[in-house]
């Protein structure tokens, strides 16, 4: 069983690295094309915003710091830093404008990303799930997750980070995915969040990023209710500052991330990313169709 154990790992992480350098493959492509198309856009007349990147994390170990440093380096050089509640410039030619969020508040960002960030003058913004605040996440179950054995920051600590310049949002109450509750549970999850967060920092709080960002036309409607004015998802939607109004898109980081990967990751490379998700749906579900 052992054996067996160690042989579906290997299987497991060769998939996982061939589906990595495919993403990077297509994400190399698509960059000339984007640019291409923001010049032609220009030369016709249509305005074309700048464009807008939000980098979405979790945690940063102790043994990841020289990694994170590494690529904060790179997110300066290639990019204008900015927080998460960036408005948004009409001006393709100008420099990208990247924005830097944790998902969840871990203790490790507080410890190990907030002294880099603050050095290198990066923004940072924070979404919290405020039912766990204090405590481990107790929506990890699988105690082999690299997150189970975290702790999210205590109000004093979401106080800390405020204080230093970051920008606090709404991850929820618990962590659930909204689309899987009745519309009162979710817009409890919504406002609930939002209250004990403002009550906490004595300021408005008007981002929210969507656990595991599920969202639906009901979830927005119901974000839109209960006061928010930027609603985050969990995969990117379009690479433009402000085109997708209270709707934006983030794409996925870590510590980990191959440097090419990282550095298209930065550029906006990966906006192609939902039309590839679903067109691999819509092949799924015409191959069990002919099974």
């Amino acid at each position: 069983m052992h054996s067996d154990f160690h042989q579906v790992s290997f299987y497991q992480r060769l998939t996982d690295n061939c589906s990595r350098l495919l993403k990077v493959v297509i994400a190399f492509l698509y960059l000339p094309f984007d640019s291409v198309r923001c010049i032609l856009l220009r030369l016709l007349g249509y305005p074309v915003s700048a464009r807008f990147v939000a980098l979405m994390y979790h945690s940063v170990k102790s043994d990841e710091r020289e990694q994170f440093t590494h690529q904060m380096d790179l997110l300066v050089r290639l990019a204008n830093p900015v927080s998460g509640d960036f408005a948004g410039r009409n001006d393709c030619r100008s420099q990208n404008f990247v924005a830097v969020t944790f998902d969840d508040a871990y203790q490790s960002v507080l410890e190990n990303a907030l002294p880099i960030l603050l050095e290198k003058k990066i923004p940072v913004t924070l979404f919290v799930p405020t039912n766990s605040l204090g405590t481990r996440p107790g929506w990890i179950t699988n105690e082999r997750h690299r997150d189970a054995a975290e702790r999210l920051l205590t109000s004093d600590e979401l106080r800390f980070v405020q204080q230093t310049g970051g920008l606090i949002g709404s991850h929820s109450v618990t962590h659930r995915p909204l689309t899987e509750l009745s519309r009162p549970e979710a817009l409890a999850e919504l406002t609930e969040s939002r209250q004990v967060l403002e009550k906490i920092l004595g300021r408005n709080v008007d981002s929210f990023a969507l656990p595991y960002g599920a969202a639906n036309a009901d979830v927005l409607r119901l974000a839109a209710k209960a006061g928010y004015q930027r609603v985050y998802l969990s995969e990117p939607v379009n690479s433009r500052a402000g085109i997708d109004g209270p709707v934006y898109g983030r794409i996925g980081v870590s510590p980990s991330d191959w440097a090419l990967e990282y550095r298209l990751k930065v550029l906006g490379a990966y906006q192609w990313l939902p039309v590839g998700i679903a067109i691999k749906r819509r092949i799924v579900n015409v191959l069990r169709k002919a099974a």
